[in-house]
């Protein structure tokens, strides 16, 4: 029963699925920014996002898995966490100059630079030691949360109390399946947390608070 949990919470905050969820939040919560789009381009946006930052991902896994370069979609070794890592990065890459056209508000490309900028950190460290990709994304999304939310002087709270419960949650299901260390999950939630936060929070300074 706990491990059935524990898969289940493990699949639903996949790291892939994180960016779907941070721009569902910005673009369909009554927000500053949510007002810039008619209904169909906002669904639109969160098309070509879950394509390139879930499904992509998603479909180089299974070519890695298919030719054995890869033992498990869920990556359990850590060598062979860098390669898709940092293909991953190449689809944020991507997915940074499909957007940047748009003229979207800044809060949506600088969303996705600093993921990239925490998953090739993310795939340095795991070159060496075994890092929570999970709590990476959790952690991320939460310190994007705290740090939209200061930006706006908008109470989100909640939003902020869920993406706790749901990183502990997570964490419990990691150490649960096996997969990481209490240690791994901390320093991956403080790794997402804190370079998502202060990365949005510097990119809204240095463009002297025109960004956003």
């Amino acid at each position: 029963m706990k491990q059935n949990f524990a898969k289940i919470i493990s699949y639903l905050f996949h790291p892939v699925f994180v960016p779907t969820y941070a721009f569902a939040l910005i673009l369909f919560t009554n927000n500053y920014f949510s007002y810039f789009f008619s209904a169909s381009i906002k669904w639109l946006l969160l098309a070509v996002t879950f394509s390139f930052t879930a499904l992509l991902p998603i479909l180089n896994l299974m070519i890695l898995k298919r030719f054995r370069l890869i033992s498990s979609f869920f990556l359990q070794n850590a060598r062979e966490r860098t390669f898709p890592y940092l293909i991953t990065t190449l689809f944020y890459v991507g997915l940074i100059y499909l957007i940047k056209d748009f003229k979207l508000p800044g809060i949506y490309v600088s969303f996705l630079i600093a993921s990239a900028i925490c998953i090739s950190i993310a795939a340095l460290i795991n070159l060496k030691w075994k890092i929570s990709a999970h709590l990476i994304g959790n952690g991320g999304l939460t310190g994007s949360i705290l740090a939209i939310s200061w930006i706006l002087h908008q109470n989100w709270l909640h939003w902020l109390c869920l993406m706790l419960l749901i990183s502990g949650l997570t964490a419990f299901a990691r150490i649960a399946l096996e997969e990481h260390t209490p240690q791994q999950t901390y320093v991956g939630f403080l790794l997402g947390f804190i370079g998502m936060f202060f990365l949005l929070i510097g990119a809204y300074i240095v463009n002297l608070h025109t960004i956003f």
